[in-house]
This record gives structure tokens, C-alpha cells and sequence, in this order.
């Protein structure tokens, strides 16, 4: 167990509150650190050190970002599944990095080229490979409208959040369904389920909102000759 105090002659400084937003600077989620006053009037801040020894992160479970490590991991996919025998390399990528725009990752690719949106998996055999029957496997991951689906360590983390904050059990039942009582969060429970959800989403995105906006402006100033 690592920690640290915090001390202030400003008895205006919220001690509590700056101890949090240190912690969540880090990444760590509020439940996973203690914070408490002595009588000092010091806070201090507990780290399990399973926090601070954190292995290096799989690169196949992480998303990526430059054309680089796009290539790296399209050659990675073309190598493993040997369904994609045949397919032009180019047009996996094409496909795939669609994908990894969206915040997927390799694995995240790679079940889906072996598994549908249900979790059954995809049927297998001699017959079963080429071009058309990769992009038939991986647009079954998109919506009618054509939005890429969250992938399954999207879906995953998003799950991990909502179980954080122990929402009602009955969440998203029709009206005249059996209510379910269940665990519903507490306001600062809620509150750290919100702040990792917006942590995650930070992570995955490629761009902000301002950047967004700006891209919005700029293009409208474009003009590209006939």
C-alpha cells in the first residue's frame, strides 16, 4: 500500500477534492483509492499497489491510431486467420481500418471475422474464404444505417460500467413488465461510473469535440478544383 498527504495553510483549498482530482489524473477510479482527513488537517490518499504495477498493455487489446500500427496489425490479422487466404491485403486494410477508427482493436477484429454480433460463430470451410465473404462477415457489424456496432471489448467495457454504478436491475423493461428490485447507485457511486465512462471514451476517441468543430469550420472554407 503507497501513500501520500496532502497539506494546505489555505483554509480555503478543498483538500478532499484536490486529493480526487490527483487520483483521477492517473486514470485510477475513485472507489479503488482511499481518501480520508487525520487530525492534522492533512488528507491522505491510498494507493493499492496493484495500481502503481500495472504490466505493459497487450498491444492487440489496445486501439490504434497511425497508419503504421494499422498495417502492423491487418498483417497480424492476414497471418492468424486462414480464412482471409486469398483476400487482398489492401482491401482488408481498407475495411479494417474503418474499425480501428471506431475504437476497435485487433482482437476485437478478429472475433468478429470468427464470430456475429450474437456470438454465434461464423461457419467455417474450403468454400468459406475470399474478399466478398470477409466484408460479408464484418459489415453483419454494422447497423441498417451503416454505423460500425460496438465491438466486444466496447461492449464489455461499457457493461463494466454500468455495473460499477448498480443500476436498477429492471433498467429498459417495458412499463407493464415485472419490476426486478435491484442495487441502484448511490450519487457518488454514480458519479465514478461517470467520470471512467468519460475517462473511456477519451481513450477510444480519435478526436474531441472541439476538434470536431474546428474540422466542421475549416471544411466549409475548402475549395478543391473540378
Amino acid at each position: 500500500m503507497a501513500e501520500f498527504r496532502i497539506s494546505s495553510d489555505d483554509e480555503q483549498v478543498d483538500l478532499r477534492r484536490m486529493a480526487t482530482a490527483l487520483a483521477e489524473s492517473q486514470g485510477w477510479a475513485r472507489e479503488d483509492v482511499g481518501v480520508w482527513d487525520n487530525r492534522r488537517g492533512e488528507v491522505i490518499v491510498t494507493i493499492d499497489d496493484s495500481l502503481l504495477r500495472r504490466s505493459a498493455p497487450d498491444p492487440r487489446t489496445r486501439p490504434l491510431h497511425t497508419p503504421r500500427d494499422v498495417h502492423r496489425a491487418c498483417e497480424a490479422i492476414h497471418t492468424e486467420d486462414a480464412s482471409l487466404r486469398g483476400v487482398d491485403f489492401a482491401s482488408l486494410r481498407d475495411e479494417a481500418a474503418r474499425l480501428f477508427s471506431a475504437g476497435w482493436t485487433t482482437e476485437d477484429v478478429l472475433h468478429a471475422l470468427g464470430h456475429r454480433p450474437d456470438g454465434e460463430a461464423w461457419p467455417r470451410g474450403p468454400e468459406r474464404r475470399g474478399t466478398e465473404w470477409m466484408l460479408h462477415r464484418l459489415r453483419a457489424w454494422r447497423t441498417p444505417d451503416g454505423d460500425i456496432r460496438p465491438s466486444r471489448s466496447q461492449e464489455g467495457a461499457q457493461l463494466r460500467v454500468i455495473g460499477k454504478a448498480g443500476l436498477p436491475m429492471d433498467i429498459g423493461l417495458p412499463e407493464d413488465a415485472e419490476s426486478t428490485q435491484g442495487p441502484v447507485a448511490s450519487p457518488a457511486v454514480a458519479r465514478s461510473a461517470a467520470d471512467d465512462a468519460r475517462r473511456l471514451i477519451r481513450q477510444n476517441a480519435r478526436t474531441t469535440s472541439d476538434t470536431l468543430a474546428h474540422r466542421d469550420r475549416t471544411s466549409a472554407t475548402i475549395r478543391r478544383p473540378d
